[in-house]
């Protein structure tokens, strides 16, 4: 017989033969293996990592009964056993049935589901049971719902009739599901609804004969949320995919996409994941586009290796035809792409040096670009060495052997041999460096024809070119303590100079495999040649001269100005230049005895507050030839506003002529309604380039998304697109998800959804 005056004891009793010595004080021997915690990521779940057989642990205010026999708990009544617990204002355990009969605020809790009702019957050992008239909660997930009746069918099923869900508190009746039947599997941690109904605000929108959801974070096959959209290119578009996952590392997707105005396009996605490769095949396939007249597909394949020291790659895109990523892209960014990269490397590494053999095709997608195409490498090897310290010097290597083919017969084919080598000497101090720098470039060509032509240039069949590079790079960096806005800082002053010296070289009857004229920029001031690539190698007598200025903030380190201006001045004239198939101009060739002058600005006005901006000023033309200036306002989460500008002066270059205002919002009108958009405009097209606007409202439990958006594709044609989601947290959405194109449209947005949380089995413990 158990005293009734031992208060909120644990009695630990066996799950077969119970073991007890005295009164609830005392304590008995776990059954199965002692385990050992270990620091890992996270605790494993798996069935090694749990004791086989626990005990089972009881309490209460007062107990009565043979625990041998039955076992009658009053009050604050609770038994434990594993990852179940059982609670109940009283419990009655029977020992011969290992059956417990809660009644009165019974709670019982699995796993970090917990179900609650008045009474219940559950069998300890088998984990089976029933709750009439049951609420339950979804921990990981934030869901809830309630249910006629309860069966527990073994530790990992439950069934629930006549079931509710919703994620909306109490007294919120924003949303919820209504089901016939409900099936758990918190093994995979998945639901399975039958005969269900989406009611919004109390009005049914929505049956569904059979839907599923997760519980948790587990991956596992079956439909995802159907997804809507509109787009002008491709009317109302219906997706409803099918995700299988094929095992942990292994997972395709297949989805239908019905576009009202095009056709039934079958979109697959199969990745893999293994310790020395991954990778991933993307290939959608529509069978006659009723719009463009013949069958459309576009394909993606991307595969990476690695493992001691070799790796080898596969980047391969092709579509159908040049009209393809701009009828069925989704954004202005993809809408604009023109060439499809094809690329196949591999390679093999040491600590001083690697080797590479790469092939590279491409897909010119339009027509009137076959000129400006890049050239493909069928194929490429290259040596790289970089060796430091060797008795102070450092040295670097760098050997090339390409083939070099074009798809327009008018443009010139061959071979090019690279040797590039170079050695410096660099000397650190606490406030100053100094860096001399040797290099020497020796490039050997044989083209296939003899009567090779680059315009109007006629080309050598083999040619050759030999040149040294010699640069010298030295600054210093003062610092002073000052005060910023009354803030305690640091201001530096770091003067910088940068010479380079290359002797002037003929190389007009050379071809120009992938070469170009550098973008000159702050950066650009301080390399030896104008050019990027080995074709064209420019003359140099130069010295660039910079300053930098910065304003730190004492305390914690925070960059609160920089700005830096900087000139290139020449001591003679450049005489080597570039034929650019674009604007069918000689670029390159200078006779002014100074560059253009560059400044840059960023500073951080508050915590929240950033401005910055580049300007380029031609002192010959007496003009400003580029600029770039803006804002952008962060005072809190999800509150942005960025306002920019951008002017490029190129009236001989329309794609890059530019002068564009960029002005882009997401902001709180309340609490819970937000609005955002952007408006990208144009002043020498007159036109915009991108405009998008909507609004977010993010209510306890659901989320409603609208946005439309406006841009022009590569064949300068407007497509108008709109984005309408329903998002139910904790249980999925409908319509198409806008928030990645908000995110590439709005510098700094941030969506407010919750996002569950990755949760194992201790997570909940009770």
């Amino acid at each position: 017989m158990v005293p009734r005056n031992l208060k909120r004891k644990f009695l630990p009793i066996r799950p077969i033969t119970l073991a007890v010595a005295g009164v609830f004080g005392v304590y008995s021997q776990m059954a199965g293996a002692l385990l050992t915690l270990h620091s890992v990521p996270e605790l494993d779940p798996s069935p090694h990592g749990t004791v086989q057989n626990p005990s089972t642990y009881a309490m209460a205010d007062e107990g009565t009964g043979n625990p041998q026999d039955v076992l009658h708990l009053i009050g604050n009544a609770e038994i434990r056993r594993g990852g179940s617990t059982l609670k109940g204002d009283r419990i009655t355990y029977t020992q011969v049935t290992d059956e417990v009969e809660a009644q009165g605020n019974v709670l019982l809790s699995k796993d970090g589901t917990v179900f609650t009702g008045d009474q219940a019957n559950y069998r300890i050992d088998a984990e089976t049971g029933t709750m009439p008239k049951a609420d339950y909660t979804f921990g990981p997930r934030g869901l809830r719902g309630c249910a006629d009746q309860v069966d527990f069918v073994d530790g990992s099923h439950v069934t629930m009739s006549k079931a509710r869900i919703t994620s909306c508190p109490k007294g919120d009746n924003a949303w919820w599901v209504d089901m016939n039947r409900l099936d758990l599997d918190q093994g995979d941690l998945t639901a399975e609804g039958t005969g269900a109904s989406l009611y919004l605000g109390g009005v049914p929108v929505m049956m569904m004969p059979w839907f599923e959801f997760p519980i948790g974070q587990q991956r596992k096959s079956g439909f995802l949320t159907p997804t809507l959209g509109m787009s002008t290119s491709k009317g109302i578009q219906i997706a409803v995919p099918y995700y299988w996952n094929i095992a942990p590392n292994y997972d395709y997707t297949i989805t239908p996409n019905l576009m009202v105005k095009r056709g039934l396009m079958l979109e697959n996605e199969f990745r893999y994941l293994q310790p020395n490769y991954s990778g991933k095949l993307v290939y959608n396939i529509m069978p006659h586009d009723r719009d463009y007249g013949e069958s459309r597909y576009g394909l993606h394949f991307e595969h990476r290796y690695a493992r001691d020291g070799f790796y080898a790659g596969v980047n391969y895109n092709r579509v159908s035809d040049d009209d393809y990523i701009s009828d069925f892209s989704g954004n202005i960014r993809e809408s604009s792409e023109n060439v499809l990269n094809q690329d196949f490397w591999m390679g093999y590494g040491r600590d001083f040096w690697t080797t590479n053999l790469r092939v590279t095709k491409n897909q010119t997608l339009t027509s009137t670009m076959q000129a400006g195409q890049p050239y493909e490498r069928v194929p490429q090897f290259s040596f790289n060495t970089y060796k430091g310290d060797i008795g102070g010097f450092e040295y670097i290597g760098h050997i090339e052997a390409t083939r070099f083919t074009h798809p327009n017969p008018t443009r010139p084919d061959g071979d090019r041999f690279v040797i590039d080598q170079g050695i410096s000497y660099p000397l650190r101090g606490s406030y100053w460096f100094i860096e001399p720098k040797a290099r020497w470039i020796g490039t050997w060509y044989s083209m296939q024809k003899s009567d090779a032509m680059m315009g109007d240039v006629a080309l050598e069949k083999s040619a050759s070119r030999e040149v040294p590079i010699l640069s010298f790079d030295t600054g210093l960096v003062f610092d002073r303590q000052t005060s910023w806005f009354g803030n305690a800082a640091e201001q530096t002053l770091e003067p910088r100079l940068f010479y380079a010296y290359i002797p002037y070289r003929n190389q007009d009857r050379l071809p120009v495999f992938d070469t170009a004229l550098s973008d000159l920029n702050i950066t650009q001031l301080f390399q030896e040649s104008v050019f990027s690539g080995y074709d064209r190698i420019s003359q140099a007598n130069q010295l660039t001269a910079a300053l930098t200025t910065r304003y730190l903030d004492s305390a914690s380190g925070i960059e609160w100005f920089r700005g830096t201006i900087g000139q290139r001045f020449y001591f003679d004239d450049q005489k080597v230049g570039i034929y650019d198939y674009y604007t069918n101009q000689l670029m390159g060739i200078r006779t002014d005895s100074k560059s253009d002058l560059l400044g840059s600005v960023g500073v951080r006005l508050t915590r929240t507050l950033t401005a910055d901006g580049t300007v380029q000023y031609s002192s010959s033309e007496g003009r400003v030839s580029r600029a770039y200036a803006g804002f952008r306002w962060q005072p809190k989460r999800a509150s942005a506003v960025s306002l920019y500008y951008r002017y490029n002066y190129a009236p001989n270059d329309t794609y890059n002529n530019i002068k564009q205002l960029d002005l882009a919002a997401q902001w709180p009108i309340t609490d819970k309604l937000y609005v955002v958009g952007r408006y990208n405009y144009s002043f020498n097209k007159k036109g915009i380039i991108e405009a998008l606007g909507g609004f977010e409202y993010h209510a306890d439990c659901w989320t409603l998304r609208a946005v439309v958006q406006r841009y022009i594709t590569s064949t300068n044609k407007y497509d108008n697109t709109f984005f309408l989601q329903l998002e139910l947290n904790g249980l999925g959405s409908v319509g198409t998800n806008p928030v990645s194109e908000l995110q590439e449209s709005i510098p700094g947005y941030q969506s407010r959804s919750p996002v569950p949380s990755v949760t194992g089995r201790y997570e909940y413990y009770d």
